[in-house]
């Protein structure tokens, strides 16, 4: 059942909290813009490196011997990364020949989810419902219910063991004849999961045989001692015939299942459980772009100081890749300025936000008002969005930006000037050889007899 809170503001508090802001809409507002016009120079400096690289990139078909004549080049090569480092997990007896190990942890745990109703008060006051709803799920990351909101699922979460995520990666990955920096290492992927092994003294159960010959070394007797490496060969041997016949193997604490391992009992999921997973990542062929740097590789500095190297895996061309590269960067780009003009509408609905609250006394003004200043400010921040990437891009491109505004300056004047040229002369109406009226002249007053004009009175001269 949710659990619901409500909390009222007062007319007064309202208008406060509108004046507060208007210094958070400039924030953003400022914040918003500033993001614009980075983003563009961003996009133009990272669109410049890529295509300086791909200019200087030499395609190399083979790595089997590191190639003197490639020293400070910028290369494109397919091959296979391997390695013969032997890697495990620090705490698990999990491991192998692998570029890299990882460990990803869970623990099922009470979720609260918020949900708020706002409602306008006649007088200006505002009302919000909380309502807080519950549900069990995994996470990443013990959740403290200690600041639940209902009392009833305060302090319900706990935790049977807290693990750490981690992730190990082999130190020595050849490609052909080089060796590939930690970047390289850590952009390779392709997952796929890691047993939890049992060597041939069964490492599973490692740490439960440490604690029974630490108790037996305290009470030094040989018939504990006896007792304890009992109980370890049997759990080796139920490890041993769980692999053998592909199922789980329970533990006093944990359970260990394939590439997990389990602090609970998986078929009856409670509160306070804990699952780890291992996932390892097997040598691959990758592609890369990268610079040649003795046997190894390091980034390609363009001239205006960005950086660049990339790895993708399988089998993939330069202009593949440098096709990837740039759409990335126009995917980043579209993004960013998404979030700038958000940032930039929202700075100025908090500035001017007080007009709305102001009326909020009449909930019925208040709302029609803030439906006016809403498209006020998405007008506006659209505007002012694209007046300052326009600027810019002239500023970052401004050959380009110039060439284009004389284009644009002549076809509007083109456009005037034709205008001018086609605008229609204003011609007299025709008029006929009778008269405007007809042959009979204009109709007189009954429709039927043509219209005479009165006669002048004759004029007489004195005698």
């Amino acid at each position: 059942m949710a659990y619901q809170t409500v909390t009222t503001r007062s007319y007064g508090q309202r208008v406060g909290d509108s004046f507060k802001g208007i210094g958070t809409g400039f924030l953003m507002f400022i914040a918003g813009t500033c993001l614009l016009w980075w983003n563009e120079g961003r996009t133009v400096k990272t669109d410049d490196m890529l295509n300086e690289a791909q200019a200087n990139t030499e395609i190399v078909e083979s790595v089997a011997k590191v190639n003197p004549d490639l020293e400070g080049k910028l290369i494109h090569a397919t091959a296979k990364a391997e390695t013969t480092d032997s890697i495990s997990d620090p705490d698990y007896p999990v491991g192998g020949v692998a570029i890299n190990i990882r460990r990803s942890v869970e623990y099922y745990q009470w979720v609260e989810h918020e949900k708020t109703e706002k409602r306008d008060k006649l007088g200006g006051g505002e009302e919000t419902i909380h309502t807080y709803t519950y549900e069990k799920k995994w996470v990443s990351s013990p959740v403290n219910s200690g600041i639940f909101h209902d009392p009833a699922y305060q302090g319900r979460n706990t935790v049977k063991k807290e693990v750490e995520a981690s992730t190990v990666y082999a130190e020595n990955v050849t490609f052909g004849a080089y060796k590939f920096p930690a970047f390289f290492v850590r952009s390779i992927s392709g997952s796929k999961p890691a047993m939890v092994q049992v060597p041939g003294n069964t490492a599973t159960v490692h740490n439960e045989m440490v604690a029974d010959t630490a108790a037996v070394d305290s009470a030094a007797s040989q018939m504990a001692l006896d007792e304890a490496e009992d109980a370890a060969d049997g759990r080796i041997l139920a490890q041993q015939q769980a692999e053998t016949m592909g199922g789980p193997v329970q533990y006093k604490d944990y359970l260990v299942d394939g590439n997990m391992v389990y602090y609970g009992d998986p078929t009856a999921t409670q509160i306070g459980d804990v699952r780890i997973t291992f996932t390892r990542v097997d040598p691959a062929v990758v592609s890369i772009l990268g610079r040649v740097q003795g046997d190894t590789f390091s980034e390609y500095v363009a001239k205006n100081g960005k950086k660049f190297s990339r790895l993708e895996m399988g089998t993939k061309s330069a202009d593949e890749m440098y096709q990837s590269a740039h759409d990335e960067n126009d995917m980043i780009k579209w993004a960013l300025r998404l979030l700038g003009i958000l940032l930039v509408v929202g700075g100025l609905k908090g500035i001017f936000g007080i007009l709305t609250t102001l009326l909020k006394v009449v909930p019925f003004l208040a709302s029609i008002m803030n439906f006016g200043v809403g498209i006020i400010c998405w007008v506006l921040g659209l505007a002012w969005s694209l007046i300052v990437i326009g600027i810019a891009w002239l500023f970052y491109r401004p050959l380009t930006g110039i060439i284009l505004l004389v284009v644009a300056g002549a076809l509007i004047g083109w456009l005037v000037m034709r205008g001018k040229n086609k605008k229609p002369e204003l011609q007299p109406a025709p008029v006929d050889a009778q008269g405007p009226q007809g042959p009979q002249g204009p109709q007189g007053p009954q429709g039927g007899q043509p219209f005479q004009a009165p006669e002048q009175p004759q004029q007489y001269q004195q005698p």
